[in-house]
């Protein structure tokens, strides 16, 4: 959950160069959406466009064509220092058959690729705010099921909307925010036509907010709209109001997930649905609740959410309906709490290994649940609650039969990155159960907030399985702080961040590849060493490839116990820059807002041509056994290109140490009368043995323009992998 951001503030840094030429961004996408088999006008603003620009949508059915070419954009504050905003207009299409749902689109200019943007299709009428609003008498008069965009412009800015509404109608309202890449946290409230407030909401999920009412009379209800606390505001604190008597589910039951299983949907305006008699809304009226069987076929394929990297990171499926939990995917025995356990001397019996499906379901609930084990016998505990878009902050206690205390297990810790890619959750962390004898044991889990947090939507899984190691990957653009992408120039590579999320004591090396890579493009050979989490992906393009903007696979695989393992990388992007650091700076040492992205894999570009590229003068790894490596750089440069470069490392831990705030220092250079360089590089402490890759990176100036009076900007280009073994060292130890 994003609410967790707001009180970490991490003291380690970051060693890794930023990009001096990040290339284009996109701030803002507005209207961020359309009606199926629609067209509309749509102004993208960001930085470094070119008037060129293309779309790139994560479903390539959804159209754009340019209007108009590249303006100013005066209300937008420039992102950071020395960059202006500017908009480009499309006319955006999307097909009458598309599914309802949010998508990705990006830009493509003549200098590369920019980061996404949430873009929804729906299924009803779409319209935009008209200002003034911010008054009752100046309302927007808008029709029962229809979605309006807008912006709250400055932080005390408020938008009235005015909506016919007949006695006895069941309205859902909803104001996505945060889950369409927006800065705004909703406040929501429905007042009645007699001037009373009958209904409000805030940060039902992260900034987004939901509510129903029954409307107790016929008349103009009015639907106000506000940033919660009045805080901030701005043209990125944009939204989309839905007023719908659709059906919202708030929850899908239970949280775990086999083949063409049996689904509970509780929510509001549910169809052909019964009452419960558990779970009551905000207002004391029952959940509506619809009992479904879904086939494998009929769930989504890709993830559409907003999915921070601790939830990106499990293996999971979206309802096909709208709303709700993720639901995670199994192929164990699925338990259902039976709210009976409260108690450890009424404990659930399970049989393990097994997947138990919980929910705090009443004030103070603490759910037990006993199974046997045998002495020798290793089982690896988890509770997923915040992974699965729960609101509960869960731990678990295990005892023994008599209540001895084993573990307590609360919030994990963050194991993969301390800013770019925050894995930080209010999970509680994995635990490795070494059974100590044969015996009964217990194991408790509830929520910190039990005693006023509870209900449909506060759902668990315990997970009691056998150790089985294996690894997942992430893959996202370098940049640390600010919005970047992958943009290839012809004749040069792109580097990426990778991170693997390591478990059950799984510390082999990782092979990394690209699947059905587009002509020209290559991933040569590279590797996650034994035991590393956080590593570079280098893609390279031929001088002679053809410009190309598309979604590529990255794949890791190894082998375990003479198995192989695969994983496709999953790839995420920072949501928005850090404010008033440039991407020249070091990063911040704060968590940055990082998603998953939507689409069929990485996405990348080619575009450009490279003025150098850098190569190492080794075919065979280069072999160490101290904490230095001596590498021999060489230059490949373009005609026209003649600057010295400047070298460092592109991957974490490699080079010279960081010196607290300051950037880290250069390994060397190429003068500019050189093609060549012996460097000497420091390598991670403790750096286990094994094959690793090294990526470095030259930064110097690009080309001068035509005539010498073009400004000279700095560009950055890594080098391709450098395969570094390392001998004589004990891999890392299982944990």
């Amino acid at each position: 959950m994003l609410r967790i951001l707001a009180a970490a503030l991490l003291i380690a840094g970051s060693s890794a160069i930023a990009l001096a030429d990040p290339g284009p961004t996109l701030l803002t996408v507005f209207p961020p959406g359309v009606k199926a088999g629609e067209t509309v006008e749509v102004v993208f603003t960001g930085t470094n466009f070119d008037g060129d620009e293309k779309l790139l949508f994560s479903d390539s059915r959804i159209k754009g064509e340019l209007v108009s070419g590249s303006s100013p954009a005066p209300k937008m504050p420039n992102p950071q220092p020395g960059q202006k905003a500017t908009t480009v207009k499309f006319k955006v299409t999307a097909p009458k058959d598309s599914r309802t749902g949010t998508y990705d689109v990006r830009l493509v200019s003549k200098g590369g690729l920019t980061n996404p943007r949430a873009f929804v299709v729906s299924g009803m009428k779409e319209e935009n705010e008209s200002e003034p609003n911010s008054e009752t008498s100046q309302a927007n008069k808008v029709e029962v099921n229809s979605t309006v965009n807008g912006a709250i412009a400055t932080n005390t800015d408020v938008d009235y909307f005015s909506v016919p509404v007949k006695a006895g109608q069941n309205i859902v309202v909803y104001c996505l925010t945060t889950s369409i890449d927006s800065k705004m946290s909703a406040e929501l409230m429905v007042i009645a036509p007699d001037g009373k407030p009958i209904a409000s909401n805030h940060s039902y999920r992260d900034g987004d907010a939901v509510l129903d009412f029954k409307a107790p009379t016929d008349g103009d209800y009015l639907v106000r709209v506000s940033q919660f606390a009045y805080t901030t505001g701005g043209v990125d604190h944009f939204y989309r109001l839905t007023i719908s008597t659709g059906p919202w589910h708030d929850a899908a039951w239970p949280p775990v997930t086999q083949s063409n299983d049996r689904v509970v949907l509780y929510g509001r305006n549910g169809l052909n649905s019964t009452k419960s008699e558990a779970f009551t809304r905000p207002d004391g009226r029952p959940f509506d609740t619809t009992t479904l069987v879904f086939a494998d076929k009929e769930y989504p394929k890709e993830l559409t959410g907003f999915l921070s990297p601790h939830s990106g990171m499990v293996d999971s499926i979206e309802s096909p309906r709208p709303g709700g939990n993720l639901r995670l995917t199994t192929n164990q025995t699925t338990v259902l709490d039976n709210e009976k356990n409260h108690r450890a001397d009424t404990a659930q019996a399970i049989t393990l290994p097994c997947d138990v499906a919980g929910r705090i379901e009443k004030k103070g609930a603490r759910h037990w649940y006993s199974f046997n084990a045998k002495k020798g016998e290793v089982w690896t505990i988890e509770v997923f609650a915040d992974r699965i878009g729960s609101p509960v902050d869960a731990f678990f206690q295990l005892t023994d039969a008599k209540g001895k205390m084993i573990v307590e297990q609360d919030d994990g810790p963050d194991p993969l990155s301390p800013n770019q890619f925050y894995t930080r959750t209010d999970d509680p962390a994995r635990y490795r159960f070494n059974v100590p004898a044969d015996d009964a044991y217990r194991v408790m889990v509830s929520t910190r907030e039990a005693a006023v947090h509870f209900g449909v939507r506060d759902q668990y899984v315990l997970r009691i399985a056998k150790e089985k190691p294996d690894f997942r990957l992430a893959v996202m653009p370098v940049g640390s702080h600010y919005l970047d992408a992958g943009t290839m120039a012809k004749g040069g590579s792109a580097v990426f961040h990778i991170y693997a999320w390591r478990f059950d004591g799984f510390d082999a090396p990782i092979e990394l590849s690209g699947v059905e890579l587009p002509k020209g493009v290559t991933c040569p050979h590279q590797v996650l060493g034994p035991g590393q989490v956080r590593g570079t992906l280098v893609l390279s393009a031929d001088k002679d490839a053809a410009d190309w903007a598309g979604f590529v696979t990255i794949q890791g695989t190894a082998t375990v116990d003479g198995q192989k393992l695969t994983s496709t990388a999953r790839p995420f992007s920072i949501v928005w820059p850090f404010p008033g650091i440039t991407s020249g700076q070091p990063a911040p040492n704060s968590p940055m807002i990082t998603r998953m992205d939507r689409g069929a894999g990485l996405a990348v570009a080619v575009r450009g041509a490279a003025p150098f590229s850098l190569v190492a003068n080794a075919k065979e790894p280069i072999k160490v056994i101290s904490g230095k490596a001596e590498v021999t750089l060489k230059v490949i440069r373009s005609k026209e290109f003649k600057d010295g470069i400047q070298i460092y490392s592109a991957s974490p831990g490699f080079g010279p140490r960081q010196q607290g705030g300051q950037p880290p220092p250069p390994i060397g250079g190429i003068a500019a009368d050189k093609d060549e360089v012996k460097l000497v590089v420091d390598l991670p402490p403790n750096l286990p043995s094994g094959v690793h890759t090294l990526v470095l990176r030259g930064v110097a100036g690009a080309p001068a323009g035509k005539g010498g009076n073009q400004q000279r900007l700095s560009v950055s280009y890594p080098s391709q992998p450098i395969a570094i073994e390392m001998e004589g060292k004990g891999t890392p130890k299982k944990k």
